[in-house]
């Protein structure tokens, strides 16, 4: 029976089901009582989220907002049922409007670049409409800051609370990825190195992940630990392409292959879907092809 578990003062970590692994819920206790993220589905809702609040002594309907990190279904499949059993305010990024309202739609495109190695469209997902939309450095609740990730997706954002100084990133920071991806997973490499590096200059004191990425701790405390947590995220990157350009040297070009190798080099799982792996090595392969010296030059 999973519950809520504090991280910092005033803020705890639900660990939701989601394919054998977990997906983070934060729930910020106070005036107003916030939840960041509500988990993959109606059912992890009513089945494990509610009861953990019923342990806080909550009940849905004390929950004042319901915010979320991005907007991938194990982070937003929840919100349409709690919209169903609470009257709490959605809140989300602008730039994540049309997503949060079409969910699956999405879902569906980030398929379509890697068809032959992805799994089937999560069908239950519902969109919702937000009550409200936040900006690039907004502060909401007089406690939570929004500061604008991109790189994991570009709608990828981190809660920063003002209060304790911890910074909720959801999937912004990737390292080696989860058990079930193989790699990190970034669809835009220099978008996420400039949020990592943004991220360090914030100088946040606790960071709180919406998943256990190797070969990383679960959560970070201490300013020292959070800055190693991020200097490690931002040195796979560079790992990532000394490998794939070792790869390349040795005959290995096609990328399935690629994504393969660089995958078990790293001792991680080879997942049954390799189609967050191919996003990743095709992003390290453009940044190695643009910066071969042109013929013409």
């Amino acid at each position: 029976m999973e519950t809520f578990k504090e991280v910092a003062t005033g803020i705890k970590l639900l660990k939701t089901p989601f394919c054998g692994e977990w997906s983070g819920v934060v729930l910020l206790k106070g005036n107003k009582n916030i939840l960041i993220d509500s988990g993959a589905s109606g059912e992890v809702v009513d089945s494990v989220i509610v009861p953990a609040l019923e342990r806080e002594g909550l009940a849905p309907g004390d929950i004042s907002l319901l915010l979320c990190t991005h907007t991938h279904g194990d982070h937003i499949g929840g919100h349409f049922r709690f919209r169903e059993i609470s009257a709490a305010k959605i809140g989300a990024f602008e730039g994540s409007l049309d997503k949060l309202r079409s969910p699956l739609k999405y879902n569906i495109k980030i398929r379509q670049a890697f068809p032959e190695y992805s799994p089937p469209p999560s069908d239950g997902l519902k969109g919702v409409e937000p009550d409200f939309l936040v900006g690039d450095g907004e502060i909401i609740a007089n406690r939570l800051k929004l500061v604008h990730t991109a790189g994991h997706d570009d709608d990828c954002v981190c809660w920063l609370d003002i209060q304790t100084g911890t910074l909720i990133t959801g999937d912004s920071l990737q390292a080696n990825g989860t058990t079930l991806q193989g790699i990190g997973f970034y669809q835009d490499l220099q978008a996420y190195r400039n949020s990592i590096k943004k991220l360090l200059e914030l100088g946040p004191e606790n960071l709180v992940p919406g998943h256990r990425y190797l070969p990383l701790d679960e959560v970070a405390f201490g300013a020292g630990n959070v800055k190693n947590y991020l200097e490690s995220c931002l040195y796979l990157t560079d790992t990532y392409t000394i490998m794939l350009k070792e790869f390349l040297h040795k005959g290995i070009s096609e990328l399935p292959e690629l994504a393969i190798s660089l995958i078990k080099h790293l001792g991680g799982r080879v997942p049954d879907f390799l189609f967050l792996p191919l996003y990743t090595v095709s992003q390290h392969l453009k940044e190695i092809k643009d910066a071969q010296p042109s013929f013409n030059s």
